[in-house]
């Protein structure tokens, strides 16, 4: 029985996989960062040139605001790589990770490749922000799927203590205790454990209070600021409050959420929908920290403030 968990894998180097490599350099835990070989490299590229995805992660976690990394030396932890040239490393690991955009048929055709590598008994997961945990592995070897389930973390993981932990039912249950104990006691997580439900609690929560806030904003006339003063410190939230958390997390990662939920749930709440201003924001890539370009973010196209004409307002020119 594996008893500790001395060096991990995450799959996926966006604004999360990085930020959770990141943290576990934190706790002193080495990982492998791998991602996508970008499509404009020929085969017989150099390592840098095919490993730019995850190094551009990595680069992007060491520069995050807030800070990703406990102390700048600790991105010595973690180790750049790609899909096609360094699966056989998680041969080597303890923990896997999968971290990549929500996609179904995505997620199951890179574990795939994972399950031809790993080592029998190896604990792979998934950080879904919502998607069924039990149906991305349908199918796969019953060693794995004992070995599988749901580690949902949230952005910045650094900062953000809830960790919400999602079994399936063949999973062994002696791996899901290891990893709520590392969690709890290396990582600094308060750890949940949640039913393999659509967006799990706190994203089935959240979508149901974002999309309300948002609602509301429409129907009262209110501002991103008027917002995000009335819904951060001063009820007891983080001073993120709404939009500046989007930002955060991504404004993409907010749709597949709501998607989701709209796709899966089947009750009062799925009539609500995304507004229009956000929608159009998504199809203009102004997804927040991860693009440079979302609600508080100066360098996309801005309106004038009205109380300083002629100066860059921090609020997106839209209207909603």
């Amino acid at each position: 029985m594996l008893k500790r968990i001395n060096k991990v894998a995450v799959l996926g180097a966006g604004t999360m996989g990085a930020r959770i490599a990141a943290h576990f350099a934190n706790a002193g835990i080495p990982s492998y960062l791998l991602d996508i070989v970008p499509a404009d490299v020929p085969s017989g590229a150099t390592a840098p040139a095919r490993n730019k995805i995850a190094a551009a992660g990595l680069d992007a976690a060491k520069k995050s605001r807030p800070a990703a990394f406990m102390d700048s030396s600790l991105a010595r932890l973690v180790t750049v790589g790609n899909f096609e040239d360094d699966l056989k490393k998680l041969s080597e690991v303890d923990w896997i990770i999968e971290a990549v955009v929500e996609n179904l048929d995505l997620k199951r055709g890179l574990l795939r490749k994972v399950e031809a590598v790993r080592k029998p008994g190896t604990i792979v997961t998934t950080n879904t922000s919502g998607l069924p945990v039990g149906k991305i592995a349908e199918g796969f070897s019953d060693d794995f799927r004992r070995s599988w389930f749901g580690t949902h973390f949230f952005n910045p993981p650094r900062y953000m203590r809830l960790l919400e932990l999602i079994p399936t039912p063949e999973a062994d249950r002696a791996l899901i205790d290891l990893i709520s104990h590392f969690c709890d006691v290396r990582l600094g997580k308060g750890v949940v454990l949640a039913k393999d439900t659509p967006n799990f609690i706190a994203n089935r929560i959240g979508t149901f209070s974002v999309l309300n806030v948002m609602r509301l904003m429409q129907e009262l006339d209110l501002s991103i600021e008027d917002v995000d003063a009335l819904t951060g410190q001063a009820v007891g939230w983080p001073k993120s409050a709404t939009f500046r958390t989007i930002d955060l997390v991504g404004l993409d990662i907010l749709g597949h959420v709501v998607g989701n939920m709209t796709t899966n749930v089947h009750d009062e709440r799925s009539d609500l929908r995304l507004p229009d201003f956000f929608t159009q924001m998504i199809q203009r890539k102004w997804l927040g920290d991860k693009t440079k370009g979302g609600f508080y973010k100066k360098n996309v196209a801005r309106a004038p403030s009205p109380a300083e004409p002629g100066k860059e307002d921090e609020r997106l020119a839209l209207d909603w």
